[in-house]
Order: structure tokens, then C-alpha cells, then sequence
């Protein structure tokens, strides 16, 4: 830096003129760290070009009907909810072992099962594997979550509005039952997947699955517990593919 002074007097007043390239500050290390971060994460565009999008729409099975609701005695009584429209699932199978490794439970994001008007909400569920899920209890009313299923088995107990459980991290793919061992009518379903490519369908069947990776994939498109269906694409990078799976499970060789 050039320091010029200007001598009008008893005091000498220095002005700077102008910086050399030494004089500006270093940038920080975490200023540096972030930079590099935001230029190795890939932009929405970059996504779009370089990965696929599978949608379409595929059929839904009603609901095998849960037991009747009782009266379970509360005071004053309670209002128990209809159920949620049913749904289906989809997922597409990935070769790559990084696509298909567990996410980190620390670090993955929390999904969230509500029981509310006396329902799990949603009532169907699907996740990656290594994704925790908490059970917050919305209700009036004690529920207590269980599941006896062999991909995973807890009992959180009972509890009551506020009094959150821990997230129970869904390790180990598979289907899991849930139950509410105060309410009988109560039922849901979560399917644990090993990939990041899936989607819980709208009531009318429709989806979308986008990111996916260029390559010829298996497509699961699962209807019921003793209901799923397998297709096989082929997807290049940029490509949005438009599918109409509704009538498989009347047709399931079509």
C-alpha cells in the first residue's frame, strides 16, 4: 500500500492512494471451504442434463379395511378421522453401490409419521434405508407405536401428546407394519428401500421420480403387501420418460 503525505501545518496527514495486489486480505479458510463446496454441488441445470425423470402413473388398490373403530372410553368422547385416500409406491432399483448405500442416520433427514384424528398420517410410507422416522403423538389420547415386523420390531410404549419418543431408524430393507396397541382400527405401512429413487404416488396413481441416473433400471411398483408389479427402462441423461402403468394389475404381463 502507498501512504502519500500532505504537509499544510504542524500535523502531517496521510491519505491512502492505492492498494498492490499484496495488500488485500487473505480470504478466510471457511469463506474458502464454502466456495468450493458451492462450486462442486451440482445446479438444478447440471441435475436436468445429466440425470432422468421417470413419470407416469400406475394403479391403486383400496385399502384392505381396518378393524371397526370401538368405544374407547374417553371423556369427553373422541372424534376418530377418516383414513387417508390410498396410494401407492414406486421405486427404481440402482446397480451403483453408492446410489444404493444406507443413508447416515446422524445426518440424514427425519420423516415424520403423525398420529392425528386417531390415524397414522400418512398411512403409507417409504424411505431409504438409514432414514430415522419420529411418531409424534397429535391426539387428545394415549397411542403407543409398535411394530412386530421382521425388518424392524420396536414398541415405543405409550405416551401422550408432547412427550415425543426417540426417531426409530429404519436399517434393513423391507416392509414394516405399524400398529397402535391402544387403538386397534390404527394401521400403516412403511417400505425401506435401498436406493434414493422412489416416490409415494398421489390417489389418482400419478408420480414422479427425477434425479435418476442414466442407464437401464428396474422400476418396482408396489400395490398392496401381496401386490407388486416389475418393469424394466431405459433412460438416458436428460430425458424426462412418460409411462402409463395404470392397468398392470389387471394386465401384469403387459
Amino acid at each position: 500500500m502507498r501512504v502519500a503525505k500532505v504537509v499544510g501545518g504542524p500535523l502531517a496527514l496521510s491519505m491512502i492512494v492505492g492498494f498492490g495486489a499484496d495488500d488485500l486480505p487473505a480470504p478466510t479458510p471457511q469463506l474458502t471451504a464454502q466456495a468450493a463446496a458451492a462450486a462442486t454441488t451440482p445446479t438444478a441445470t447440471t441435475l436436468a442434463l445429466t440425470t432422468g425423470t421417470l413419470r407416469g402413473r400406475v394403479a391403486v388398490l383400496p385399502r384392505k379395511p381396518a378393524p371397526p373403530t370401538k368405544d374407547y372410553g374417553a371423556k369427553p368422547a373422541i372424534k376418530v378421522e377418516p383414513a387417508e385416500s390410498a396410494t401407492s409406491c414406486v421405486w427404481i432399483s440402482s446397480a451403483s453401490a453408492s446410489a444404493s448405500a444406507p443413508l447416515d442416520p446422524a445426518t440424514a433427514p427425519v420423516a415424520r409419521i403423525e398420529q392425528q384424528g386417531f390415524q397414522f398420517r400418512p398411512a403409507l410410507t417409504i424411505v431409504q434405508t438409514g432414514t430415522p422416522i419420529v411418531f409424534p403423538n397429535e391426539d387428545t389420547m394415549y397411542h403407543s407405536v409398535f411394530s412386530y415386523s421382521d425388518t424392524k420390531r420396536f414398541d415405543l410404549g405409550r405416551y401422550l401428546k408432547g412427550e415425543e419418543r426417540d426417531a426409530i431408524v429404519f436399517d434393513k430393507p423391507g416392509l414394516v407394519q405399524l400398529f397402535c396397541e391402544v387403538h386397534e382400527h390404527m394401521r400403516a405401512t412403511v417400505i425401506v428401500v435401498d436406493t434414493p429413487w422412489f416416490a409415494r404416488t398421489q390417489p389418482d396413481g400419478s408420480f414422479e421420480i427425477s434425479g435418476i441416473a442414466p442407464g437401464t433400471h428396474t422400476v418396482t411398483i408396489w400395490l398392496s403387501p401381496k401386490k407388486q408389479v416389475e418393469r424394466s427402462i431405459d433412460l438416458a441423461a436428460g430425458q424426462t420418460l412418460e409411462v402409463d402403468w395404470a392397468t398392470l394389475v389387471e394386465n401384469p404381463s403387459k
